[in-house]
């Protein structure tokens, strides 16, 4: 169920063992009884842990099909970015490309949602079709992902024999999956490749894409709405493709949120006007990383991973989508040169970048933040609670990072 369509033609055929499902885990899960956050009255609400469990997600492209073609990467020299193809290249080209060995990479079809900040297909649009060469001025696309971990759209003729054949304690997940990806081919282990415009583009394609969603969403009456917008960056921490290139979830479930993002609320919630982004020191600066005209950089107090980044905008806002221009650029230009620092000290390429953010529609006051999370391989202890056993004193770590940056804010 490519692009999250559900119709006839494809549903003909398949079970319930071919939807994706949301699915909460009884055993972590709460029902949300409070009326904190101005959630709507009327719909049975969690949080806690959930998972989302798409069938389709496995039959993904992988963009290294061996390991020798992961290790072209390693060197990041620009000979990388000559002539490679990707499943994104007859997307963006317009046209049918080809490999080295005459073989198809790709098929070029899409819903393009944005191309820059200029929207195009309506989010909810149930025909993928070819685009148009994109023009080399232009830095990035947002497209509908191809292999959503949520159902777009359910064609009226099948819904309700879903609905039917489900088993009670399924539901099917509805949602908008996005993909952002750079224009041309740039290289998503290889920061010092990426230009800062092209970064700066990819942010901005985010923003409007998410607005234009989620816009489109409460036109056809969603409402309580999470927005989860990250990065994968490398195939250690989920990353299938090459190409640098962000994603989203906007969950369009109205069934609550997880339970780290209820943590996040409760403890903004319990804050009041003293917010703790807006007055903290982070350790009296010793885990300060960075400090620029728009955002604060510093390693957490209580890292996720070794070398774990916290970082936020300086004006209180709730959500991504609220960054203005300047701020955008700031940041763009601030990581780049942040994941050269971490690529010099020989830190884990393999890195998320996660942006928290507040639902739209809570009435919940919240100062977004994201981490960049290194990746790590992680012990049982660690599985078994929301907790993590770190070898790396924070403000050693930021220490070592200030040193590395210092080459590149000269």
């Amino acid at each position: 169920m490519e692009w999250g369509i559900i119709n006839k033609e494809n549903w003909e055929g398949k079970t319930t063992f071919d939807l994706p499902i949301k699915r909460w885990d009884p055993l972590s899960t709460v029902k949300i009884t409070s009326e904190d956050f101005g959630l709507r009255e009327g719909r049975v609400r969690y949080y806690g842990h959930y998972s989302y469990i798409s069938p389709i997600r496995g039959t993904r492209p992988k963009g290294f099909k061996t390991e020798g073609e992961e290790k072209e990467f390693d060197d990041c020299s620009e000979k990388v970015l000559k002539k490679h193809l990707d499943v994104f290249s007859s997307v963006a080209e317009g046209e049918q490309v080809y490999n080295d060995l005459g073989l198809p990479v790709g098929d070029g079809f899409t819903i393009i949602v944005g191309q820059d900040e200029m929207r195009r297909d309506n989010p909810f649009l149930g025909t993928p079709h070819h685009i148009e060469k994109v023009p080399e001025v232009n830095k990035a696309l947002t497209l509908i992902n191809r292999y959503p971990s949520m159902a777009r759209i359910v064609d009226s003729e099948v819904e309700q024999d879903i609905k039917d054949k489900l088993p009670s304690q399924l539901k099917l997940s509805m949602g908008i999956n996005l993909v952002t990806i750079s224009r041309h081919f740039y290289p998503s282990l290889c920061f010092n490749l990426i230009p800062t415009d092209v970064l700066f583009g990819i942010f901005l394609s985010m923003k409007a894409a998410i607005l234009y969603c989620v816009e489109e969403a409460i036109n056809r009456d969603y409402y309580d709405i999470p927005c989860m917008p990250f990065f994968n960056i490398g195939t250690k921490v989920g990353g299938s493709q090459p190409r640098i290139h962000s994603q989203t979830y906007i969950d369009l479930n109205m069934d609550g949120h997880g339970g780290r993002l209820e943590g996040y609320l409760q403890a903004f919630k319990e804050m009041g006007d003293d917010c703790h982004l807006c007055r903290t020191t982070h350790g009296d600066t010793d885990r300060i990383i960075l400090n620029t005209e728009f955002w604060t950089f510093y390693t957490t107090g209580s890292p996720v991973r070794n070398y774990h980044i916290r970082f936020h905008p300086t004006e209180h806002i709730r959500r991504f989508s609220q960054l203005k221009i300047n701020q955008i650029e700031d940041l763009a230009h601030a990581l780049k040169i942040i994941f050269q620092a971490l690529d010099d000290i020989e830190i884990d390429k393999n890195r998320n970048i996660l942006f928290n953010c507040c639902p739209y529609g809570y009435d919940a006051d919240f100062h977004m933040f994201a981490d960049i999370i290194p990746h790590e391989i992680i012990g049982g202890a660690e599985m078994a609670d929301d907790m993590r056993v770190a070898r790396k004193l924070p403000h050693i770590a930021a220490r070592e990072i200030r040193k590395s940056l210092e080459k590149y804010l000269k």
